[in-house]
Formats: structure tokens, sequence, C-alpha cells
């Protein structure tokens, strides 16, 4: 397909012909989030939309995702994955919109119902005949639980899901960047993201005594304040890296000394040596200053999400392909990468392909309760979706 042609009336035509539908299942997907792998219904609701299409269906795959699969009306050409994720996350939906969320403390605060919905457009319309003879290969719609932590991701390559995909796109609805425009660019775009706990441990004692002890929460705050050296004075300043310590508990009463102490947290880089040296120089750090104090320290680090690192000819066919639908002013190179993460990283490692956000405009932030978006992103994103397949199911396999 020539993209610098007749791209413009893609959008309309998904809009025309099953722009409703794709609202409709978005809102019945709102309504009823499920979180990690549980997106039994989700799945359902997935399989009744793409009912009657020329699809192989496979289901059941990472658990509760789906993947279909179309033959183009050429056999020479490509595979091409489009991927979308189904979970939500546990947060008390604040919208008020009259599509709330029903199941109390769950909530689509990340745009995976609009990620899925605007999938099922993507497949409603290449599955049109005047479209499907455009395409040169094949194309495989995958249905991802349990990005929102869980890996799903890593779960569907595990189980195959890469094999025989020459490239995969994804999209990210994405507050703050003007309504309609998309954005990526070659290299890392988003974060690895890793988890950490520590185990402070004392000896306990009452709370006027405190010679007597080794005060965990004592140690745990020099910890806290010490372990934000490791970026500050240890890493390049031109390097990107954050660590987080989210949680910190210890203590049942005001006049105890507790045994020990728990901190939680997350750590993100860019650089994979980085990314490496992180959890034993925290380990270092944390147990010099708990011997210093008469305690120890006891980390467990998490490797989770890697990097989210884009091919660069697949960017580049993303920015044109954006270039030719939306307009050229309403396709942006990135700059710096998010220090996000997102679990299409395992995609991405095993593939080359990329990793797209779609503007919403200035909205409630991603994994806030009030994060709502107009639906009319929902057709963009479909069109997008759908020209991506066609452009690279083009190239050379």
């Amino acid at each position: 397909m020539d993209v610098a042609r007749g791209l413009e009336g893609l959008i309309e035509e998904v809009r025309e012909g099953f722009g409703e539908e794709i609202v409709a299942l978005r809102r019945d997907i709102h309504r009823e989030p499920e979180l990690g792998f549980d997106t039994e219904k989700t799945a359902e609701k997935v399989l009744a939309a793409l009912d009657g299409l020329p699809l192989e269906i496979e289901t059941g795959v990472a658990h509760n995702g789906v993947v279909a699969t179309l033959m183009g009306g050429g056999d020479d050409g490509p595979t091409v994955g489009l991927r979308a994720d189904m979970d939500a996350l546990p947060i008390h939906e604040e919208t008020g919109l009259p599509f709330a969320s029903e199941a109390d403390g769950k909530m689509h605060a990340c745009g995976h119902d609009g990620h899925t919905s605007m999938l099922v457009g993507a497949a409603k319309t290449l599955c049109q005949e005047h479209v499907r003879e455009r395409l040169s290969g094949t194309v495989k719609f995958v249905f991802q639980p349990a990005e929102e932590g869980g890996g799903g991701g890593r779960v569907m390559v595990e189980e195959g899901v890469a094999e025989g995909v020459a490239s995969i796109f994804a999209l990210h609805l994405w507050p703050g960047l003007p309504f309609g425009t998309a954005a990526t660019k070659a290299g890392p775009i988003m974060a690895a993201a890793d988890a950490f706990e520590l185990k402070i441990k004392g000896s306990g004692g009452h709370g006027a005594m405190p010679h007597l002890t080794a005060d965990a929460v004592a140690i745990a705050a020099h910890v806290v304040t010490a372990l934000q050296t490791v970026v500050a004075r240890e890493v390049d300043p031109v390097e990107p890296a954050v660590l987080t310590v989210g949680e910190i508990g210890a203590g049942t009463a005001f006049n105890i000394i507790p045994e020990t102490a728990r901190l939680g947290g997350t750590v993100r880089t860019i650089n994979d040596e980085l990314r490496e040296r992180m959890p034993g120089r925290m380990e270092e750090i944390a147990r010099g200053i708990a011997r210093g104090m008469r305690g120890d320290a006891e980390l467990d680090y998490r490797f989770s999400y890697p990097v989210t690192r884009n091919d660069a000819d697949a960017a580049k066919l993303a920015l044109k392909v954006a270039a030719g639908l939306f307009g050229e002013d309403r396709a942006v190179e990135l700059g710096d990468p998010s220090m996000g993460a997102e679990d299409f990283a395992f995609f991405l490692e095993e593939l080359p392909g990329a990793y797209v956000w779609l503007g919403v405009g200035d909205v409630s932030g991603l994994h806030t309760p009030k994060f709502a978006f107009d639906e009319e992103i929902l057709s963009r994103g479909a069109a997008l979706l759908a020209a991506l397949a066609l452009e690279a199911s083009q190239q050379s396999s």
C-alpha cells in the first residue's frame, strides 16, 4: 500500500463501519474490569466481537489470552503481529462515567479497555474483503492478559505466540500528548522495571529504653536516605535511572521498638549494565548501615520487565504510517524515553517491532482514579493498527 495515498479515508471507514461497535465494546469492558491473568469475561467479550470473521482463533493462551489469525490476499508476505493488553488495575474509579466500573476496587485506569477495542476494530477493518485483498501476508491479533505486573507478555512469548512473526506493533493511549498524535522513537522508549524488598533486622524492646535495642525503624530511616545516593552519586547524571522506596512498614504500638522493618520499592533503568549492578550496590549499602547500627538487612530483588526497545526500522515505519494517516504534524519522534515500563518489552526482545503512544490530550494521568478519554480516539487507533498491518505486510519477511 502506498502510505502517501488514501490513508486519510481509513479513519472514516473505521468510524462509519465499526465506530459504534468499538465504543460499545470499550464501555462493556470498562464496566467489568478484570485483573492480571483473570480476564475470562474480557476474553469472552473479545470472542463475541470477533464472531463471524474469517479468523483462526486460539483461546487459553497465557491462561485467558486470545490470538486471532487472518490470512491476507497474498500468501507471500510476512506475518505481522498486533498486540493489545486486556487487564485493569486495583483502583477505585472516580470518573462518574455512566459506564463506570461495577467492580469495586477495580478500574481500567490505563486505557487497556481502549487498546482491546481498538484491536478488535482493526481486525474488523482488515477482515473486510476489499481491505483484506490488499494484505500481502498474515496478521496475528494478540489479546494479552496481565500486563500490569503479571508479565503476561513473557508468558505469551514462552507459549509460542511470537513464532513465525516478522514484526509486531502495539499502541498505548497517552495523556499529555496532543489528541490524535502518534509518537514513538527508535531504541528505548520505556524503562526496565524491577522490584525490591528490604527486610531490616534489629532487636526490639520498650520505647523508653532504646539503648537496650537495635532500632529497626531508625536503621530503615538511614537506609532510605542512603539508597538515594546510588542514583544521585553513583550514576552518570545524563543516564536515566530511578530508585524509589514506595513502602515502609514497621511496628505495632507507639511505645514498642519493633524488631523488624520492611522497605519496598522499584528501580527503573535504561542501561542494561547499570540494571545488573543495582542490586549489589543496594545490598552493600543496606547491610553496611544496618550492621553499623547493630542490625542486619536482607534484600529480595526481583528483575521484572526489561527495557521496551523499539527496532529502528519498525519505529520509522510506524511514524511514516502515522504521518500518512493523521498528517505530518501528528507523527512525532520522541526524545527521551519514559521511565514507566511495559511488558510489550518481552515481545520486542524476540521480534523487531515498535511501541507507539497515541495522544489523548490533557486528561487525568494513567493509573489515576479519574482517568478517562474522548472515545473518538478509538476509531483513530483502530485505523492506525490496521494501516500498520497493511504496510508491514508488504515488507520483506
